[in-house]
């Protein structure tokens, strides 16, 4: 590869003006920090503040495993000439970077797969109805069967399997399908992503829409499901440089291209499956930012009186954490306002000193009937508390 280089005798691959391999592993590096945080904070609302973890953040956590396991794969292929002219790297590196890019398009399938299905065992939190419930169940099922054939696929391309990890120049004597069969599945694969991804976006914010109707918050809860869009943005950018860009030539360059995005598709899809299940942190978050005037969900904060002693409204339940708990899960609003709590400053009737405060606190007790034919022990959930 030296003798047909057009740059000069002895420029190392990294050395070039265009090298992309710094950007490969600094991306990918920040890719698996910002997604373990996000992950992270997603568990300790699960575990802690809400107390109700699902099959969903199992699968999530397997996801963040398997998408950061590819981004860490991408960090190492930088060091075989990733982002750098193939004419430029030395053929024992080359070879590696083959052998680790065959690892990767096996992981891959299952990294977006682990990730659709995490937001597949989400679903059934914001409803029960059978329509609803039959579709979740059939994306979950074309979802594991798309993985499936595109992971044994792409593994027994080749016979025996193990020559599937020999680089593409050493074709003498191997007996696998066609470079053009390979890439029709990967673009029925891709394809298949994105028309997945668009149902997983739209199938919350149908059911949230048809149950809440026309209401501020169901408006709030339906922009946070749509920023699933930005999934869809990568998977067909995705689809777009597999189609245009000629993989065969310069492949170790074109990495910094088609690789980023392919990235991007798994760690963007993990976030937006994360950020439902973020909600009440991302309250909390707000308002002590002064986002908020009121911490809808988990109570305001305690007043004080004129003597500066902090009041607190016994009747509210608290966990150990200090976060509220509502007995069928619906969110409380205007825990501790002077309208809601009954508060004011009135006129005395007695013989006292003018100047003296009285204060008055009116407590209202509403009980709710139980759904018929609820399991026992079951509760009723909002969407914040899924």
């Amino acid at each position: 590869m030296a003798t047909t280089s057009t740059y000069p005798e002895g420029t190392q691959f990294w050395q070039t003006a265009d090298y992309k391999g710094n950007l490969l592993r600094d991306l990918n590096a920040s890719l698996i920090a910002i997604s373990t945080v996000i992950l992270w904070t997603r568990l300790y609302v699960r575990l802690v503040m809400t107390k109700n973890p699902g099959l969903d953040d199992i699968f999530a956590a397997v996801a963040w495993a398997v998408i950061c396991s590819q981004s860490a794969l991408d960090i190492a292929e930088v060091k075989n000439g990733s982002g750098a002219h193939l004419e430029l790297i030395p053929m024992p590196a080359v070879i590696k970077f083959f052998e680790l890019l065959v690892t990767q398009n096996l992981i891959y399938f299952w990294a977006v797969g682990l990730m659709r299905l995490a937001v597949v065992a989400f679903l059934p939190r914001l409803g029960k109805e059978k329509l609803y419930l039959y579709l979740v169940y059939a994306t979950a099922a074309i979802i594991i069967i798309q993985t499936n054939f595109a992971f044994w696929y792409k593994l027994c391309e080749c016979r025996p399997i193990k020559d599937l990890w020999k680089p593409p120049f050493e074709t003498e004597g191997l007996n696998c399908v066609s470079a053009k069969a390979n890439d029709n599945m990967m673009v029925s694969h891709a394809v298949i992503g994105i028309i997945m991804d668009v149902v997983l976006m739209v199938l919350p914010i149908w059911m949230i829409w048809k149950n809440m109707m026309f209401t501020k918050k169901a408006i709030q809860v339906i922009l946070i499901f749509s920023v699933g869009v930005f999934v869809i943005i990568t998977g067909i950018v995705r689809l777009w440089y597999i189609k245009t860009l000629v993989f065969a030539i310069d492949p170790t360059y074109k990495m910094a291209t088609i690789g980023v995005w392919t990235d991007l598709e798994g760690h963007v899809g993990l976030w937006v499956g994360c950020f439902p299940a973020m909600q009440p942190i991302l309250r909390t978050i707000s308002y002590k930012l002064g986002l908020r005037s009121k911490l809808l969900s988990y109570g305001a904060t305690p007043a004080k009186n004129t003597n500066g002693v902090t009041t607190s409204n016994k009747a509210v339940q608290r966990s150990t954490h200090g976060y509220l708990r509502s007995g069928n899960g619906v969110d409380r609003a205007g825990t501790d306002t002077d309208a809601d709590s009954q508060k004011a400053i009135i006129a005395s009737d007695y013989n006292v000193e003018l100047g003296q405060i009285r204060k008055q606190t009116d407590l209202e007790v509403k009980v709710e009937e139980r759904v018929p034919g609820g399991e026992k022990g079951s509760r009723l959930e909002s969407w914040a508390d899924v």
